[in-house]
């Protein structure tokens, strides 16, 4: 909308009434609410007045407590004031919004706030905000996988790249938007992404290129772009047609650049528009439309970057930063309480438990003592018991040891007497020495029944023990647990090769291989170890 002051002022309070007529057929508020939305929304890619219009309506009705609402109506106003070129004040209500959103723990608002932010930047020429903004937004649009959002900023660090003259920073963030769009097959974006592909060209002095790719795009730009878009694309073509010295081309396609950026009141596109016109007009040689156009520029560009805006900005951000500090601290002090209450109810918990589980464990305890002394005074009792059998055992095998060692000892002088008989016997005495002999091999086999009933009484002793041994040492065999049996007893190696009728060499080499296989310390009795398992 182009017109004067007064003018303005007066369309302003007809639509004023025509609105508040509407509003006023109207009951309920969400009714009211969404007219007002809708209508500003409509009004945004067509009449930006209008469109502010209704959102000025809306603000002044919307609810305290309903921040939904809120944040959205200031996120329109920011969009409103972005296109009219009035950066300050698109940059307040950015912030104010994204305040409101982050109360509201909207990530991907918050995340397109900041990519909306960094376009601001972008065009008040701080492009290094600006890509700072933009990666704020690209990591919470990754946290909640939103590949458009992460495609746009990729296209938007791409154009400030470009402005920082970082090319290569610049087509590797166009590359990775491409990627992501020709994924999803979105075409607007694509087509987004190949006009700032053009104007990478231009910066690369490619012109011819640059113009090829945004006069093949402008009809679909047309149809189904807004015409702010339109517009910036005019311009794009124009300078190209600039760069290249058609200079009538280049000033038609400002000239509709201009129109559409005077409809939108776009002051940043009026002012390139402005200082293009002014180089063109002075290369044709009419240098008082150059004076005229460069006049127009200076007016714009002041409007736009003057110290004054400069200074709003810089408050804005430091409110900003404040807000942000004091809702830190605000969390932090909210924490340190929150946590202060949970010590003080997790102590008294604690103290209450602690008296509970101290009375229960205090009666669990008389009870299991109880129950041990009774258990210690039967297991008393069984060793007591154990102990006698052990004590009657030991005496009994003791004795079964030494007949044993009368056996062998029989034995021997029965073999000298067989031998010294054999060689003096006549044959009339061989029935009696027979029968003589007979009667010795008799009592010997007494003698062997009672070795027989040594080793019941050792198995009988030792059943326990040598269930035990064989769980702990598995490797031991046979021949080496039954001596561990007699070790047990105590016996000797000359004794314990007695009742096996072995060398005292052999017993000891079992002996050495039972200390090695169990494990027996060089400076302990094997004898005590054994007794203690």
């Amino acid at each position: 909308m182009n017109c004067s002051i007064e003018l303005c002022a007066q369309l302003n309070d007809s639509i004023n009434f025509q609105i508040k007529k509407k509003l006023d057929s109207i009951t309920n508020y969400n009714d009211k609410l969404s007219f007002l939305l809708e209508r500003g929304d409509y009004f945004l890619e067509r009449e930006l007045d209008k469109s502010k219009l209704y959102f000025e309506n809306a603000k002044s009705l919307v609810l305290a407590e309903d921040l939904r609402n809120q944040a959205k109506i200031l996120r329109y106003l920011g969009s409103v004031s972005y296109r009219k070129g009035d950066y300050t004040e698109s940059l307040r209500f950015y912030m104010d919004s994204k305040v409101v959103y982050r109360k509201l723990k909207d990530t991907l608002a918050v995340a397109d706030l900041f990519l909306k932010e960094g376009r601001v930047y972008k065009f008040l020429n701080e492009n290094v905000k600006a890509i700072e903004n933009y990666r704020k937004s690209v990591n919470l649009a990754i946290k909640k996988n939103d590949s458009l959002l992460i495609g746009r900023c990729y296209t938007s660090m791409g154009g400030s790249f470009r402005r920082l003259k970082k090319l290569d920073s610049s087509l590797f963030y166009y590359d990775k938007a491409l990627v992501i769009f020709q994924k999803t097959k979105n075409e607007l974006r694509l087509s987004n992404v190949n006009n700032d592909m053009a104007i990478l060209y231009a910066f690369q002095n490619r012109y011819d290129k640059s113009l090829k790719v945004h006069l093949s795009n402008i009809n679909f730009i047309k149809k189904n772009h807004s015409k702010r878009n339109v517009g910036i694309t005019y311009f794009n073509i124009a300078y190209s047609y600039f760069q290249l010295k058609d200079y009538k081309k280049s000033l038609l396609y400002l000239d509709s650049s201009e129109t559409i950026a005077n409809q939108e009141g776009f002051k940043h596109r009026l002012s390139k528009v402005a200082d293009i016109k002014s180089r063109v007009y002075y290369k044709l040689n009419e240098y008082e439309e150059a004076y005229e156009s460069h006049v127009l520029f200076k007016k714009y560009s002041d409007s736009i970057f003057n110290v004054r805006k400069q200074k709003q900005i810089k408050e804005l951000e430091l409110k900003r930063d404040f807000e942000l500090k004091k809702k830190e601290l605000e969390i932090e002090a909210n924490k340190k309480e929150l946590k202060l209450k949970s010590y003080i109810l997790t102590t008294f918990l604690i103290l209450f438990f602690v008296v509970v589980i101290g009375y229960l464990l205090w009666r669990d305890y008389k009870a299991r003592d109880k129950r041990i002394r009774d258990r210690l005074e039967k297991e008393k009792l069984k060793k007591e018991i154990l102990a006698q059998k052990v004590k009657v055992s030991e005496s009994e095998l003791k004795g079964l040891i030494a007949d044993n060692s009368m056996r062998l000892e029989f034995i021997k002088t029965l073999s000298d007497q067989i031998k010294r008989d054999k060689d003096q016997a006549e044959v009339k005495s061989v029935k009696m020495y027979a029968n003589s002999l007979l009667m010795k091999l008799q009592q010997q086999v007494v003698t062997e029944n009672r070795l027989s009933l040594l080793q019941d009484k050792v198995s009988k002793v030792n059943m326990e023990f040598d269930q035990n041994i064989i769980k702990k040492f598995p490797d031991l065999t046979k021949t080496e647990r039954e001596i561990c049996l007699l070790l047990r007893l105590n016996l000797s190696i000359k004794e314990i090769a007695s009742i096996r009728n072995s060398s005292t060499d052999s017993i000891k080499a079992v002996r050495y291989r039972i200390r090695k296989k169990i494990g027996v310390p060089k400076n302990e009795e094997l004898e005590k170890y054994i007794q203690m398992l």
